[in-house]
Parts: structure tokens; C-alpha cells; sequence
């Protein structure tokens, strides 16, 4: 089995990329995602320290959330100490316990969180920054300012941080899913390993 990182900075087009690996027999893993049932899960954790301002109804209110931990480091570092650690050990009981021969590890925070450990290869996707914008804009409706400060909150999504753990892949994302497909035939032929099946 082989377990592939998937990273790169906020809106670069990573599940593009991860949606075309899934659809060709990869088992995608999608830390966001992760993140958002260990939210749930540790709410009294998060309400206590961060106060009740994050929470509607008695859950937590993810934007609200994002709008007090992205404008300080301090409280964004106090939120990864609570999430992080369930979420890698959730990480690595699905690899441990998959039977597909790649596991994709969708995590913009790979390096940070420590999951470049886990990983065989890496593949850092690139895009600039204000196409980056316009996709959070359309998909999010983040302002410019509030883009700003989730992008300012990546500054160590960087490809020189990740060589060292594993054989790092950049590839260029103008959205173009001709050029992604390509660029994933490549890969995989590149590294060895046939999943796309359906290519």
C-alpha cells in the first residue's frame, strides 16, 4: 500500500485532485473533514476555552469559530493542540486498516499536523493567489480580508517544509480538469502504482 499526501495552501484545488484519485480507486481521506466530527465530539472542550460565542444551540458554529482563531495565532494554536491529535490517530487507523492499494491524505495542515510522517509521496498543489481567492469567494463567500487571514495562517504550507519526509510532486492547478487528469495519469504511471482504471 502506498499513502500519498495531498497538500497545499487554502482554495488551490486539492479536491479536484483528490476527487479524480477516488474516482479511479484511491481511498481518499478527507482531514477536514476529520476535523469537523472531532469539533463535535470535543464542543465543551472548545466552548470552555474559547467561550460561548462559538456555539449555537449547543454546537459549535464552525464560522464563528474560524472568525476568532484565524485573526490570532494564540487561539489558533490552542484549537489545533485540542483537534489535532484525534484527528491523526483517526489518520492512522483508517491507513492501518485499509485494503486499497493508495490511501490519499487530503490535508492542507499535512506538515503542520505531522501527517507528512505518514506519507510515502507527497504532492503539493499550486495556484495563485488571487484565482485562490476567487475560488474561496465563490465557494465560501469569504471576503478579501477574511481570505487574507486563513491564507496568512498557512505560511508554513511550503514545499521546502515538506522534502525531507517523502519524494514531494508539485503540480500547477489553473483548474483546467483536462490538465488535472493528465497530471494524475502522469503521476501515477511515474510512481508505479495503477489505480485509474477508468482512465
Amino acid at each position: 500500500m502506498m499513502v500519498i499526501g495531498l497538500t497545499g495552501k487554502i482554495c488551490a484545488g486539492k479536491n479536484q485532485y483528490a476527487a479524480l484519485f477516488e474516482e479511479w480507486g484511491a481511498l481518499v481521506v478527507d482531514v477536514d473533514l476529520l476535523g469537523h466530527a472531532v469539533l463535535d465530539e470535543q464542543r465543551e472542550q472548545i466552548i470552555a476555552r474559547f467561550g460561548a460565542e462559538v456555539a449555537t444551540e449547543g454546537k459549535i458554529n464552525r464560522s464563528a469559530l474560524a472568525s476568532r482563531v484565524f485573526s490570532d495565532s494564540v487561539a489558533l494554536k490552542a484549537l489545533e493542540a485540542i483537534l489535532h491529535p484525534a484527528m491523526v490517530e483517526r489518520c492512522r487507523s483508517i491507513i492501518a486498516e485499509s485494503i486499497s492499494p493508495v490511501v490519499v491524505l487530503n490535508a492542507a495542515l499535512l506538515y503542520r499536523m505531522g501527517l507528512a510522517d505518514l506519507c510515502d509521496r507527497i504532492l503539493f498543489i499550486k495556484a495563485p493567489l488571487f484565482l485562490r481567492y476567487r475560488r474561496c469567494k465563490l465557494r465560501q463567500g469569504l471576503s478579501w480580508s477574511a481570505f487574507k487571514a486563513r491564507n496568512n495562517a498557512q505560511k508554513d504550507i511550503k514545499v521546502s517544509l515538506c522534502k525531507g519526509k517523502s519524494e514531494v510532486q508539485v503540480f500547477h492547478n489553473g483548474g483546467s480538469r483536462t490538465i488535472i487528469h493528465r497530471q494524475v495519469t502522469n503521476y501515477c504511471d511515474t510512481i508505479g502504482t495503477d489505480i485509474s482504471a477508468l482512465r
